[in-house]
């Protein structure tokens, strides 16, 4: 058992290694400093401010539970997306420690990083399945084909994506021994992919696994047992589950599952990469339905081996997982929607295109069992190939990859559209005569093939899912981030801003930073986006303004009742925005000065501060000022309630002198406690409801998966 156990980790070992090179060459053009380019979308801007706020807490020496940067203040533990109690998040954190700021760059590496362990992870799964080149073949299916590579700028899609081999491989080896413990690894992948920050992939990696049990040999038991597994992940990952439910209660949530596809040609690009043109160059979008989905050369391979075998029974696993994967992701007649439409949770859960997730791990199955048919048949090969062929065929392969790097590296444009499936067309065709001469070669020929047809393999993927208009942009995101301020508005202004960070700003319509980019600050504005928008504040927002979408609505500038009410003192723009030159006008605002930088920030002079008398007869002071923590010296004659516009969600607490007062609800969504006449210390703090408790369950099932992972120590049975 040792031996074996040692010959399974020597062969993940180098096979993780050659895979953290390939990844590596995979993102050089955004891991080098020359010809910078940087994913964008919400890693930029939602996943890196939330991020950088964590981080900056933690460099304070506080946990951060609460997020006063938006909508005047949510529960940043709630916010799953934070991914605060992910484990690798801490290693990120880590990476970055010694530097003021957590950097970009970092996080695009956290995100690479876990490209190489779905490769490693799936490779594990589908090596107990198939031998080690049908394995590799499939991990890159999974790993560099086109979802993933797409959903590089949704951190939590790719983080969450990364664990279902790790599930899945669970589940095989509790089917093949009869055995519930292995399903360890399905508990753990369960929980770490909840934890990665993405709800709508922990779903999918629910239903994608549960479908997968039930189209195997012992569908029943391994259904039962996969429901265990996940009601365990669910005790691991409590400490994030309680937080996120309470806040999920009183948040305005929408209906996220739409219709699915509009086309059955946007499931083209699974076998076409340049279907829809993807080039930088392009000036055309990618139709509103469609993604970038490509299986590569090994999948489109072993599918039509499959189809000339005509042997499905080995397939009807995966392909009836996939085939539920799909089934939600297109809602083919609407029949889908209709169904989840039945229950509130679930139209407010899924998202269809996520199951394309589910599809992706299918494919990487389906090519692993390909593959391995296609080596095995090698009693039904003709003879051995002429001695020429081997070399002319591996110099060929090798030629081709070699094309499509000198295109991709400059620059040049792919075809798209039927030119696009005729360039598949001839690859696929050069892939296939190299796999015919692979199964008819042994020895070292053998393997010069093998790696001519991974560089083949692996070209392909790169050339059309690496720096493409979906996942790139140019420019280096750090070299725009002020560590000491805000990257265009003067340093004075900036302190100015800083100074006086319990007032709130405003983002002038399309003239101010994003809303979000606040967080990264230390600043606050009414405005922002998240999920987790309140529903009282959602509400309270629309007695002056509609929200334009289901999460961002546009300050009313020329309101002084909301500016007053929300506690908005600045207002940020830049010259010729919407209101620019109304504010230079009105005797309500003045500019500050220096006005020398791309920002231009005005002082609304008849701001109210953020917390007082409501009945405006006292004096207050902030003595202390945390996300969490508010501490005030109070002085009134005659007493009242005092009050703190901060959105009064569960887990407020306040005391006057030490002693604990009651909160009112004031103005609807802020807080409100009755103080004696005086002079009092006040105090508000913050602690999200759950936190605790369900940290100590988490612990308590940690300690219990831990005892039963040790149980657990063969690697896998390779063929």
């Amino acid at each position: 058992m040792t031996r074996f156990f040692a010959r399974g980790a020597a062969e993940i070992t180098a096979v993780a290694a050659l895979a953290l090179v390939a990844t590596l060459v995979f993102f050089w053009e955004y891991l080098s400093p020359r010809n910078r380019v940087h994913l964008f979308s919400d890693i930029e801007g939602y996943h890196y401010p939330l991020q950088r706020y964590a981080f900056q807490s933690l460099k304070e020496g506080r946990w951060p539970q609460w997020d006063p940067s938006i909508y005047c203040g949510v529960s940043f533990t709630a916010n799953v997306q934070a991914a605060l109690l992910y484990p690798p998040t801490w290693l990120m954190y880590a990476a970055g420690w010694r530097r003021p700021h957590l950097r970009f760059k970092v996080l695009e590496d956290f995100v690479f990083a876990h490209v190489w362990l779905a490769f490693v992870l799936c490779y594990a799964w589908l090596r107990g399945r198939a031998g080690p080149l049908p394995a590799a073949m499939g991990a890159g299916v999974f790993a560099f084909g086109g979802y993933m590579v797409s959903q590089c700028v949704h951190v939590g899609v790719v983080t969450g994506l990364a664990w279902m081999p790790l599930g899945l491989w669970g589940l095989d080896q509790a089917n093949a021994r009869r055995d519930w413990r292995p399903l360890w690894k399905t508990a753990a992948a369960s929980a770490l992919c909840f934890l990665a920050g993405y709800p709508q992939t922990w779903i999918v990696f629910s239903i994608t696994c549960l479908a997968y049990a039930l189209a195997g040999s012992a569908r029943w038991r391994a259904a039962a047992s996969l429901c265990g597994a996940l009601a365990a992940s669910v005790l691991l990952a409590m400490a994030q589950w309680l937080p996120t439910v309470q806040a999920a209660r009183g948040a305005a949530l929408t209906d996220k599952y739409g219709a699915g596809i509009y086309s059955w040609g946007a499931l083209i690009p699974y076998f076409v990469p340049n279907w829809f043109d993807a080039n930088r160059s392009a000036t055309a979008l990618y139709p509103p339905d469609a993604m970038y989905l490509y299986v590569g050369l090994p999948a489109l391979f072993a599918l039509a081996w499959a189809l000339r075998r005509g042997a499905w029974r080995p397939y009807v696993q995966p392909l009836a997982a996939a085939a539920v994967c799909l089934a939600v992701a297109t809602n083919p007649g609407w029949v889908v929607y209709r169904l989840v439409a039945r229950v509130p949770f679930l139209v407010r859960s899924l998202q269809s295109y996520n199951f394309y997730e589910g599809v992706a791990a299918m494919a990487a199955l389906i090519t692993a069992l390909g593959v391995e048919d296609f080596l095995k048949a090698r009693a039904a090969a003709r003879k051995a190939p002429a001695r020429w062929l081997t070399p002319v065929l591996s110099a060929v392969a090798a030629s081709w990859a070699v094309s499509l790097w000198w295109i991709w590296g400059h620059g040049g444009r792919f075809a798209s559209g039927a030119a696009s499936l005729a360039e598949t067309a001839l690859a696929l065709g050069l892939f296939s005569a190299g796999m015919w001469v692979l199964r008819a070669e042994t020895g070292a020929r053998r393997a010069w093939v093998a790696a001519a047809l991974l560089f083949l393999a692996f070209t392909d993927y790169k050339a059309y899912g690496s720096n493409r208009q979906f996942n790139t942009v140019d420019g280096d995101v750090d070299q725009f981030q002020n560590p000491a301020g805000i990257h265009g508005m003067n340093l004075s202004t900036y302190w100015t801003l800083w100074r006086n960070r319990q007032y709130r700003i405003a983002s002038d319509e399309g003239g101010g930073p994003y809303s979000t980019d606040y967080r990264m600050w230390g600043l606050a504005t009414p405005q922002g986006f998240d999920p987790f928008l309140p529903k009282r504040y959602h509400d309270f927002i629309e007695q002056w303004v509609r929200f334009d979408t289901n999460r961002e609505f546009r300050m009313d500038i020329r309101n002084e009742q909301m500016l007053r009410t929300l506690g908005v003192r600045y207002v940020i723009t830049h010259e010729g925005a919407a209101n620019d030159a109304w504010m230079a006008a009105s005797p309500a605002f003045r500019v500050l000065e220096p006005d020398d930088s791309f920002y231009r920030v005005y002082e609304f002079l008849r701001a109210r501060e953020p917390y007082g008398w409501t009945e405006g007869r006292g004096q207050a002071r902030p003595v202390g000022w945390l996300p969490e923590r508010r501490v005030f010296l109070v002085n009134s004659e005659q007493g009242g309630r005092f009050f703190l516009a901060e959105d009064f969600l569960d887990g407020w607490r306040a005391s006057v002198d030490g002693r604990a007062a009651a909160i009112e609800r004031w103005n609807q969504v802020f807080q409100a406690i009755p103080v004696a006449p005086g002079t009092h210390t006040v105090v508000f703090e913050y602690h999200a409801p759950g936190l605790l408790p369900g940290a100590a369950i988490g612990i308590t099932a940690l300690a219990a998966l831990l005892l039963l992972a040790a149980s657990q120590r063969t690697y896998c049975k390779p063929r």
